[in-house]
């Protein structure tokens, strides 16, 4: 099983919470904290997209760049010669 979820370049965790029956999620590879919860896959996917679109949004209304998680890939700068 998967334990991972993605939604516009963000990826969170998806993990059961046995005493409340629920599915827990948590955004990854970025420093703030976005959760999220739902009773069943199709909550929780929504849950994860509206978390996503909501942090993004209020980045923006406070005019800050929402922080995007590493893509994995390194990019190298070339030196430029004269």
């Amino acid at each position: 099983m998967k334990n991972t979820i993605t939604y516009r370049s963000y990826t969170a965790s998806l993990e059961l919470d046995e005493d409340d029956h629920i599915l827990v999620g948590r955004v990854l590879e970025v420093d703030d904290v976005i959760v999220f919860h739902g009773v069943s896959i199709t909550e929780f996917t929504q849950a994860f997209h509206e978390a996503v679109d909501g942090y993004v949004t209020m980045c923006e209304k406070l005019g800050q760049t929402p922080e995007k998680p590493a893509s994995g890939k390194l990019m190298l700068r070339q030196a430029a010669h004269a």
